[in-house]
Parts: structure tokens; sequence; C-alpha cells
């Protein structure tokens, strides 16, 4: 039998048994996809990511993530709790205020900045894809029945919001909702949110409100990706790209400036996850604790 050293990672934020659980491999050489797979499904959290040698020269490392069904490949907080790990564990060496890397997400290879202060990690930000604004779902009755909700409570108080995917490497469906209490009394029917979710190529949706619960955030949200095996994530990163691409493109957010989307507090896993837009550049960004360490032997 072979050990893999393993972490326990909270993403996106600063205190531990909150924001986003995930499980990282640092050295996942001699597994198998099959193996990977198993593994994500033990853990059980939303995503498991295992850290390989690059396929490509130019970048760093490889990261692959799972589900506890299926391989994802979306840029959020399988990545950055994964870099936190990294950088956490010596793996990266680290200037006076830190190093930019670059990653392999599927055949893509984006930029990943950690930014560190004698020696200690203050955050890590890294690069989505070029937002893609994409189909729009026009069954609203049939989506709020899918969420429990009544139609009215999916209308946005700003007109040009819809139901809509939108993609920085990962599609998601964001759905504006009118309110906190709105989105406090989602009740989701798995079945009919994949049915409508599928045809959109997004295995659920992305929630969100214009209401928040600290002043100066951008948004609150929920998110609920039955599709591959997720009944609700605290923190979804590679959601959050495509909702700071879908605000700043409504001018209800500034380009250039870092702003926060709330997500996981009706959980109990209050996460605050930061996101930035730079013309074509998306930027998602945040802290992380590690809260175990240990050993699977395979």
């Amino acid at each position: 039998m072979k050990p893999y050293k393993f972490a326990l990672v909270d993403v996106f934020t600063e205190q531990p048994l909150a924001g986003n659980q995930l499980a990282v491999f640092p050295n996942a050489q001699g597994l198998t996809d099959d193996q990977m797979q198993a593994i994500a499904r033990e853990f059980n959290y939303s995503e498991t990511t295992f850290i390989l040698p690059p396929r490509q020269a130019k970048a760093d490392f490889r990261l692959r993530s799972f589900s506890p069904s299926a391989e994802v490949f979306g840029a959020g907080h399988n990545a950055l709790g994964a870099w936190w790990v990294l950088g956490a564990q010596g793996a990266v060496r680290l200037g006076d205020y830190g190093a930019t890397l670059r990653q392999e997400l599927g055949e893509r290879v984006l930029p990943v900045e950690i930014s560190s202060q004698a020696g200690s990690l203050l955050r890590v930000a890294m690069t989505q894809g070029e937002p893609r604004f994409e189909k729009k779902l026009t069954e609203r009755a049939a989506l709020a029945g899918a969420l429990g909700l009544d139609p009215s409570e999916l209308e946005s108080e700003v007109e040009s919001l819809d139901p809509q995917a939108v993609s920085t490497g990962a599609r998601h469906l964001l759905v504006p909702v009118r309110s906190l209490a709105a989105l406090e009394r989602v009740r989701v029917d798995a079945e009919k949110l994949i049915a409508l979710a599928s045809p959109l190529g997004c295995h659920g949706c992305y929630l969100f409100s214009l209401e928040t619960r600290e002043p100066g955030s951008a948004a609150h949200a929920r998110a609920f990706f039955p599709g591959i095996g997720i009944s609700e994530d605290p923190a979804t990163g590679s959601a959050a790209g495509p909702l700071a691409a879908l605000l700043a493109s409504r001018g209800l957010i500034p380009e250039d400036a870092w702003v926060v989307i709330e997500q996981g507090d009706e959980m109990a896993r209050p996460s605050r996850i930061e996101a930035r837009v730079r013309g074509d550049r998306i930027e998602v960004a945040g802290r992380s604790v590690i809260v175990a360490e240990g050993t699977l032997f395979l």
C-alpha cells in the first residue's frame, strides 16, 4: 500500500469550520482516475483536488478536481484551496510579497497570484477564462416551481437581469432572486432543476440577490448543483466569477475593483468570495484555513 498525504481546507474564510470544505492531495502521482473519483466520493465534499505534475510546459502544476460523482473543471474553491496548501507547505517559492504561478486546469493554463508577507499567506487570486454570456432561461414559472418559489420572486429589481447561463471556464445558470427572504425559502426539486438546467449545459443554478447581509457586499448567493451530486455548495468561486462579469456588464459593480459575494450563511458555513472584473479578465480571490492533515493508504 502507498501513502498519500492530504490536507482538509476551509476555503473563502479566515475562520475554521466555515467557508467551503476541500480535501487536497498535494502529490497525487500514481492515483488512477477511478481512485480519484472513489476518494472524492469517500470524502463527500463538493470537490476534492489532486495536484499533479503539469502536462504543459508553461504550467507549474496540474490540478484535477472531482465532485462525489464527476470530474469538474472550474477555477473556484477547488483551485484556490489547493494553492493555499501548496503555499503553506512550502511547495512553491514565495518572494517577499508572494509569487505569480500558472495552473493547468483541463486544457487551460491560467495564472495564480499568491500574496504573502514575512512568510505568511495573505490571499490567493486566480484568473478565470474570458466571460461568455450564453442562453437565457425563459421558462420562469417552471424554474420557480423547481425552486419552491413564486415566479414573481425571480424578478430582479433590475429589468436587464434574467436567468442566464454565463461561463468563465465553467458554465453556470445565474438566477436573480428578488430578496434575501426569498433566497432563504428556496427548496429545490432536484429532478425538475436538472431538467431545466441540463439543456443549457449546466448542473443546477447559482441564485443571487442584490440584497445582502453585510453593507458593501455586491450580492448574496446560494448554489445548487444536483446534476453533479451537490445538493448545496457553501462557496462557489467558479460561479462567483461569472456573476461578477454579469453584474459588471449591467453597470451594477465597478470594474477594476474587488467586490465581495456572500454565500454559505444558510448552511452555517459563511463564505466571502472576492471577485474583480478587468475588461475580459475575471479574477476570484480569498483566504483559506488548513484545519487537518492526514494520510490515506491505497
